[in-house]
């Protein structure tokens, strides 16, 4: 199960399409079809500590599920990858109704991996129809309908992609070839991909504001949702000069979970809710952005985090006794915070990308009374990316170093080192 959940929080699509140049291949005056996507692969050596390895605690958050470690746990591992945002191939379309009202669709394909799955012809296909949506715009905003990239978390993307557009990072899963996870995990979250309606409004001098109703998640012992998940974001944009701007951006979610109670004759119910804000300057060739955000049943890479139903952590499990010796009740929601920033500069096609991360968990009563148990106290990161474009073609280098501790005392620190070409268009 969690391979596959950390491929999807692998994609973090921040804003690439505006980078890029979709190709337009039908336009009759008012039906227009075009495509987009990329190919690439990338190489990437990774080297340090494996996994805490302690038979007295289980550990909860921060495995990087390694499987090649040496006898003294550590870890020299290299393989080919298909990037943080990974291979695609997308088409979309619109309908220019009248002249202020067009409706439009997109469908993206993604290809997880590139690897050979150890055999040839490889046994699964791991193709995901990640977007799948259709809108309506016109001179009131845009309502947008189908599986699209959620708001909360998009505002931390805008920043990662400074840095791992067209690179790797933190691999999410060290023994799998697949798409990779640049930053998240240590500041920057991933919103994911949920069905949704969402309302855009127009840009109303400098701001703009968007909010959805999506298809709920849930998480282990929480599987009642009655209501949908809300985002919400508003969006401030301040020219600057002739080619530039300063972006402020704050975004926010909450979701209603409740389970059956005890007795079996009702629901108990939680909130997870979260915060971010964002800001971002780009001028030129220049771009700096960080931010910062909280909530609670978050996780360090998406919100309702669950990659692990033995052991969630976007909430605890029951464990301990309180100071009367009643056994405490578990299933509270773990509340966590980041932070993150990058610095990019791109002269003449060739831009290097620096900056950093951390995110943080909170224990629970229930987690500090619990000494089998040992959750991930902190992530943290540092990285340097060049990218070099050729035309269509980007070709990158990267080193990262990630470092993550635990509230028992493990550690783990790995340096990740990569090159790789990609062809985007």
């Amino acid at each position: 199960m969690r391979p596959r959940v950390l491929f999807a929080l692998a994609a973090l699509v921040t804003a690439p399409r505006a980078a890029r140049a979709d190709v337009l291949l039908h336009d009759d005056g008012r039906w227009s079809v075009y495509t987009t996507g990329r190919a690439e692969a990338h190489y990437q050596l990774a080297q340090g500590d494996a996994d805490p390895h302690n038979l007295n605690n289980k550990l909860v958050g921060g495995q990087f599920q390694n499987t090649g470690q040496d006898q003294n746990n550590d870890i020299f591992d290299s393989r080919i990858r298909s990037g943080f945002i990974g291979t695609q191939l997308g088409f979309g379309m619109s309908d220019q109704f009248t002249d202020t009202l067009q409706g439009k669709a997109f469908v993206s394909i993604w290809f997880n991996g590139i690897d050979s799955h150890k055999s040839t012809p490889p046994q699964t296909k791991d193709v995901d129809a990640r977007e799948a949506w259709g809108a309506l715009s016109g001179r009131g905003g845009e309502f947008l309908f189908g599986r699209a990239f959620s708001i909360f978390g998009s505002a931390s993307g805008a920043v990662n992609a400074y840095a791992y557009e067209f690179a790797v990072g933190n691999p999410c899963v060290l023994d799998v070839s697949t798409i990779a996870c640049g930053s998240v995990g240590a500041g920057p979250l991933y919103a994911g991909y949920n069905a949704q309606l969402r309302y855009i409004s127009p840009r109303l001098g400098v701001f703009l504001f968007q909010a959805s109703l999506e298809d709920p998640s849930s998480l282990p012992d929480y599987q009642i949702t009655r209501y949908p998940r809300v985002e919400g974001e508003l969006n401030v944009e301040v020219p600057v000069g002739a080619n530039g701007r300063f972006i402020v951006v704050g975004q926010g979610l909450a979701q209603s979970l409740a389970k059956i109670n005890a007795t079996q004759n009702g629901t108990v119910s939680t909130t997870a809710w979260g915060a971010m804000g964002v800001a971002r300057f780009e001028l030129g060739g220049l771009r700096v952005g960080g931010g910062a955000w909280t909530g609670a049943g978050i996780g360090t890479h998406t919100p309702f985090q669950q990659e692990d139903q033995g052991k969630p952590l976007a909430h605890d499990l029951p464990g301990g006794m309180d100071a009367a010796g009643n056994p405490l009740p578990g299933d509270q929601l773990r509340n966590f915070r980041g932070f993150f920033g990058n610095v990019a500069f791109d002269y003449h096609g060739t831009a290097l990308a620096l900056g950093g991360g951390a995110a943080n968990v909170q224990e629970t009563l229930s987690d500090a009374l619990t000494p089998s148990t040992s959750l991930l106290r902190q992530n943290t990161e540092y990285h340097a990316v060049l990218t070099h474009r050729i035309y269509a073609v980007v070709l990158s280098a990267e080193l990262m170093h990630w470092h993550s501790d635990w509230y028992r005392g493990e550690v783990q620190a790995i340096n990740f080192y990569g090159a790789g070409s990609v062809f985007v268009w």
